[in-house]
């Protein structure tokens, strides 16, 4: 909220109207950055109760929600393609929804055999320093 005209504003909208100039969208009088507030606890009260559409409308969700649970809708949203699913072709790995279809198990396995290979030798490495420690005393 800008503190001398009172107008209120998104924060991702000021944010973006600041980063063309420096004053109200509304009255045109000078604010910037600094100057802005938060809004009345009251406000944020009545904003809470709005009903919205849900943020993955354009991928097929048909949910409206009150905007403070919109956050806890959108983490469970089945439309959403940045929840995390689990590959069902035999990995297992839990991806992004959106990377689901250019997965490629083999591929990941061979990762994770990699990196469980060079684990190994790292351990091997330790123990058997360890083992010449030992010998040592």
């Amino acid at each position: 909220q800008a503190p001398h005209c009172e107008h209120a504003f998104c924060n991702a909208c000021i944010t973006q109207w600041f980063s063309q100039q420096q004053t109200c969208p509304v009255d045109r009088s000078v604010v910037t950055v600094a100057h802005l507030r938060p809004v009345p606890r009251i406000m944020r009260n009545m904003l809470s109760k709005l009903q919205i559409t849900c943020d993955n409308a354009v991928f097929g969700c048909t949910a409206v929600v009150r905007l403070d649970n919109l956050m806890a809708h959108l983490n469970d949203c089945e439309h959403n393609p940045k929840r995390p699913v689990t590959c069902e072709q035999g990995c297992g790995l839990e991806m992004p929804k959106d990377e689901l279809p250019n997965h490629n198990c083999i591929k990941h396995l061979r990762s994770v055999v990699q990196q469980q290979q060079t684990r190994i030798a790292e351990l091997e490495k330790s123990s058997a320093e360890h083992k010449h420690q030992l010998a040592e005393q």
